[in-house]
C-alpha cells in the first residue's frame, strides 16, 4: 500500500511539472515573459524528479538564467546539477558557465524566486507555496494549489475537488481463498 501511494506521489511531481513546463514553453517567446519563464524553469527544478530528469531541468534553467544574466542564482543551478554528476562533456560545459557565473555573483532581475526558502508549486497558477503560508490539496493526488483555487476540479489528476474533505485514495489488499 506504501508503494501505491509512492507511485502516485510521484506521478504527481512529474506531471506538475510537465503541466508547468507546458505552461511555460507556450508563453508567447516576448521580452516581457523572459523573467516569468525562468522563475517557471527555477520551480520546476524543484520537483522530485529521478536524477537524470532533474539534471535536464538544471541544465534549462542554467541557460534560461544565464541568458537573463541571474548570475548568482545560475552559479546555484550549475552546482546542483554538477552535484548529481552529469555526463563528462555535461559537466565540462556547466563548469565553464560556472566560472563564468562566479566572476559577476549578481542576480540583474528581482523574481519571485527564492531557492532558500522551501516550496511546492501551485498547481494551477505555478508559483510557489512558501513553507507556512496557506495552501489547499487535491485529496486524491496531493497536488497543491492556493487557497482559492479551493472547490475547483484538480487539474493534475482530474479527479477530485481542490480542498475537499474527502478521504482520498483508498488501497486495500483482498486475498482470495482460492
Amino acid at each position: 500500500m506504501a508503494e501505491a501511494q509512492q507511485l502516485v506521489d510521484i506521478c504527481r511531481e512529474y506531471l506538475v511539472g510537465l503541466l508547468m513546463e507546458i505552461a511555460r514553453k507556450d508563453l508567447p517567446k516576448v521580452v516581457e515573459n523572459a523573467k516569468r519563464n525562468a522563475e517557471m524553469a527555477a520551480y520546476f527544478t524543484h520537483c522530485q524528479l529521478q536524477p537524470v530528469h532533474q539534471i535536464l531541468t538544471l541544465r534549462t534553467a542554467v541557460n534560461l538564467f544565464f541568458k537573463l544574466k541571474q548570475m548568482k542564482t545560475c552559479a546555484s543551478f550549475c552546482k546542483r546539477l554538477l552535484e548529481l554528476g552529469p555526463k563528462a562533456e555535461v559537466a565540462a560545459q556547466i563548469r565553464k558557465v560556472l566560472a563564468v557565473a562566479e566572476k559577476e555573483p549578481n542576480d540583474t532581475h528581482e523574481l519571485q524566486y527564492d531557492e532558500h526558502n522551501p516550496f511546492v508549486v501551485c498547481s494551477r497558477k505555478f508559483k510557489p507555496l512558501y513553507r507556512g503560508k496557506p495552501q489547499v490539496k487535491c485529496p486524491f493526488c496531493g497536488a497543491s494549489y492556493s487557497p482559492d483555487i479551493t472547490g475547483e476540479i484538480c487539474d493534475v489528476c482530474q479527479v477530485a475537488e481542490v480542498g475537499r474533505d474527502a478521504t482520498g485514495l483508498k488501497i486495500c489488499t483482498i486475498q482470495s481463498g482460492r
